[in-house]
This record gives C-alpha cells, sequence and structure tokens, in this order.
C-alpha cells in the first residue's frame, strides 16, 4: 500500500476537467479579460442643448 501515489493516476484526472476552467478561454466568457469602457456623464458637444434643457 506503500507504493501507491496518494494522488490518483493522470487516466483517472483527465476526464474530471473543472468546468470553470474551459481549454479555450474565450474573450466573451472572460470578464475580466478587458474592462468595460467607461462613458462619463457628460453632455454632448453637438447638442449642448439636448442634456440641459430645463424642461
Amino acid at each position: 500500500m506503500a507504493t501507491q501515489p496518494e494522488f490518483p493516476p493522470p487516466d483517472t484526472i483527465e476526464p474530471q476537467s473543472p468546468p470553470e476552467a474551459p481549454p479555450g478561454p474565450g474573450p466573451a466568457e472572460d470578464p475580466f479579460s478587458e474592462p468595460p469602457e467607461i462613458i462619463p456623464d457628460v453632455p454632448d458637444q453637438d447638442y449642448p442643448g439636448r442634456e440641459n434643457d430645463p424642461a
């Protein structure tokens, strides 16, 4: 019994691949691949009266 390793053989580990780690990480599946573009809340330069409308 002392000759058996504490971990199972490789042929037993292969089919047990965790779903959290896909073999091919895609940009659409990885939320941390690139931060979303932050658009500041500023009035449009082309239409200054649209957001500053006192209505």
